[in-house]
């Protein structure tokens, strides 16, 4: 009894507070401009839940699986008493069931603990759900929120133990609590002196003691002269989500997606026309990887703010291109390629395919490097800033210098067509090193031992590997080098490196397949 008792009395909370006049529809907001700004490439399909209101209905969190919203609508004894500011029922704590389909059930109560003789705003959850995090408006003034902490009594089935933040001040507003995934921070909204606007967005650190100390504003790539509210951290807290009506939108309050770096936030890109209209989008927050609920005053709703739950496409962006010999264009497969984060961490790598290609998947309006390693190959890197759309680009390398070492010429490993003695087109560039060494050296004569892995038979290999000898001496004469300076000789798998005959690896066979360069 007492469980159930503590599922309807503490399930969910909400309250919201807007620059003046903010519960007011736009007018006009039917109908969208010609915009030209940058948005994200997402679809989303938004519809209305059913169990908006007349009044105002507003989306914060979600708590023991289930969702949380403040709204003013007038039931029983929360909500009683009105706003004198818009002379509707003060914003009051609901809490709603979830199906699997993102639809919400009919709202009941949450916390009358948390229940003021005000407006209750919006509110966030430690990670165990054992601390509230919640705004309520100041005595006599219902558009000014302070923020507050409790803790859950288990015993009592309620929340205890209420303690104002340090940075609570009467002479200005909190709002829109917000905790990360990892429970060490607090993202806010707040009219406070010293920021850029309206209200600006901030992020406090959560103590030992579980309270938000030494709020820092985000700053101007945020933050703007208008305002910043509804900061939500997405799941794998690589990105933030707000609403401005600050940065380029489409009238109201749009919401915009920022992505969260080591020392800094990226330009916000606003989530587009699918999600976003002329009238205020706030309180977006994902239940799943590709759905959730946003709260909006836009036109055909049933009050001046509904909740709707939408269902996201997500567009997938490819950053792909070619690799090759910078001098000849020759395609260069088997090249290791590597894309790396703006701070140097690999977010992926592959192989360059047979044609020399490769393809990433990207996050768009992104800061990467490109690395790209071959042997015989110097080193390539390069920075690139990614479009808001598919990228291309190719990677050109530089050859390595052939190396003389004791009584061998040293270059990268020549590659074959599958069984069979027909020199790689990629390969002949290796070829033309050993060509310019010997070009440079008139006098030196060298022997072209080619060897083969363990697999097939003695014989077949023997065979193979003096054909693939023979091809390379071929190439050679053909690049002016005298015969009498060459010398071809198979090996077969008579002369493995790896001494592996059963059970090999690739990397063993690779070791084993191999042409040197012998010098007499």
């Amino acid at each position: 009894m007492k469980k159930s008792i503590f599922v309807i009395l503490i399930l969910f909370i909400t309250n919201i507070n807007f620059a003046q006049n903010s519960f007011i529809k736009n007018k006009g907001s039917e109908i969208l401009a010609n915009y030209n700004f940058d948005e994200a490439k997402d679809l989303y399909t938004v519809v209305p839940t059913a169990i908006n209101t007349k009044l105002s209905d507003i989306g914060s969190t979600f708590f023991m699986g289930k969702y949380i919203m403040y709204s003013s609508r007038k039931t029983g004894a929360i909500g009683a008493g009105k706003d004198e500011n818009t002379n509707n029922p003060y914003n009051g704590l609901y809490c709603l069931n979830m199906d699997l389909r993102g639809n919400l059930s009919r709202p009941n109560f949450f916390a009358y603990a948390l229940d003021s003789k005000g407006n209750e705003g919006g509110l966030a959850f430690s990670i165990d759900e054992k601390t509230v995090y919640y705004t309520k408006s100041a005595e006599g003034n219902s558009k000014n929120y302070q923020l507050y902490k409790s803790v859950f009594d288990s015993n009592k089935y309620t929340w205890i133990n209420e303690i104002p933040v340090d940075f609570n001040n009467i002479s200005y507003s909190i709002e829109n609590p917000s905790i990360t995934p990892d429970g060490k921070k607090m993202y806010f909204s707040s009219n406070m002196p010293g920021g850029f606007g309206g209200f600006d967005l901030y992020v406090a650190e959560i103590n030992a003691n579980g309270i938000p100390v030494n709020p820092i504003n985000l700053g101007k790539v945020i933050n703007t002269e208008k305002d910043e509210k509804f900061a939500y951290a997405s799941p794998t807290n690589k990105e933030i989500y707000f609403s401005s009506n600050g940065h380029n939108g489409y009238g109201g309050q749009d919401v915009f997606i920022s992505k969260i770096k080591k020392n800094r936030y990226t330009i916000p890109l606003n989530l587009g026309k699918t999600i976003n209209t002329p009238a205020d989008e706030v309180a977006f927050i994902l239940a799943t990887k590709n759905s959730g609920y946003v709260t909006s005053n836009r036109a055909g709703g049933s009050g001046l703010y509904d909740i709707y739950h939408f269902e996201l496409q997500e567009t997938v962006f490819n950053l792909k291109g070619l690799v090759t010999e910078k001098q000849s264009g020759i395609l260069l497969p088997n090249t290791k390629v590597s894309l790396l984060d703006e701070d140097g961490k690999e977010v992926s790598s592959q192989i360059s395919s047979n044609n020399g290609s490769y393809n990433f998947e990207i996050e768009p309006l992104e800061n990467y490097s490109i690395v790209a390693k071959k042997d015989g190959y110097l080193d390539f890197e390069m920075p690139i800033y990614t479009e808001n759309d598919n990228s291309n680009v190719n990677i050109q390398l530089n050859q390595a210098k052939a190396e003389i070492k004791e009584n061998a010429i040293t270059i990268e490993n020549i590659y074959f067509d599958f069984n069979k003695a027909s020199i790689k087109k990629e390969s002949t560039l290796s070829l033309n090193k050993i060509f310019t060494v010997l070009n440079d050296n008139p006098e030196m004569k060298i022997i072209i031992n080619a060897h083969t892995d363990s697999r097939g038979s003695d014989k077949y290999n023997m065979i193979l590997s003096d054909k693939r000898a023979k091809a390379a001496k071929k190439y050679l004469i053909a690049k002016g080098i005298n015969t009498d300076r060459l010398e071809a000789k198979g090996y077969g798998e008579s002369k493995l490196l790896s001494n592996c005959k059963i059970n090999c690896s690739e990397a063993e066979f690779d070791t084993d397949r191999r042409i040197e360069f012998v010098i007499r």
